[in-house]
């Protein structure tokens, strides 16, 4: 694949390194001169001056021949910049990283790939390392105003032998994992015990949905 990494910081380097590993053809636009200078001389990539706004070194970078770009400055603006040209050049791929929550909704109705908060993937790797037996954190969604997560019922259990339709109020279950096969939750679905539940709940509920469990 031909790659573009706007922004040479740690994610762009770090990145970097990582795709010319693989073998990847990889572009990495730095603005900061002495950055470029220092990328130059640690990362098997062609490394560009200049900002990655600029249409000319994007050209300079072949993006009418590029498979990805992936905007990573610190700057939700200039990132939102970068994906706007990527997408006049068609890009097929188009990843940006996002800095602040609320300029999510933005990088969304761009349209692009995806974009990936930081913030939020930092909070994410830390409380999956307290998170308690039992449970895996997924996501966070709705502007982190909701929690998607996997819960196993345990034998003790208030929901075990109970329908969805029953035990459905404050949070939705969006699948169920039973002894290795996906069961397509319906409102007759009785919960088992071992069953693994994917749940979907407001952040103030999760607390009390777990102790259903």
């Amino acid at each position: 694949m031909k790659i573009i990494i706007a922004g040479g910081g740690q994610l762009g380097t770090k990145l970097a390194e990582l795709c010319a590993k693989e073998k990847h053809d990889v572009v990495v636009v730095e603005k900061e001169e002495k950055v470029a200078e220092n990328l130059g001389e640690k990362l098997d990539a062609l490394i560009l001056r200049g900002d990655a706004t600029d249409r000319k070194i994007l050209k300079d970078g072949n993006i009418e021949h590029c498979d990805a770009l992936v905007a990573l400055t610190g700057d939700d603006k200039t990132n939102l910049m970068i994906c706007e040209v990527a997408k006049d050049f068609k890009v097929p791929t188009i990843v940006a990283r996002v800095n602040d929550t609320s300029s999510e909704e933005i990088f969304m109705k761009l349209g692009i790939t995806a974009s990936i908060n930081t913030t939020t993937s930092a909070v994410f790797a830390f409380k999956k390392a307290i998170e308690k037996p039992g449970e895996r954190l997924i996501s966070l969604v709705a502007g982190e105003k909701a929690e998607i997560f996997e819960k196993v019922v345990s034998n003790n259990s208030q929901l075990i032998n109970r329908t969805l339709n029953e035990v459905v109020n404050e949070f939705i279950i969006c699948a169920i994992y039973r002894s290795g096969d996906l069961v397509k939750p319906k409102p007759n679905t009785k919960i088992q015990e071992g069953d693994i539940i994917v749940i979907c709940a407001p952040v103030e509920s999760v607390k009390k949905v777990r102790g259903l469990f």
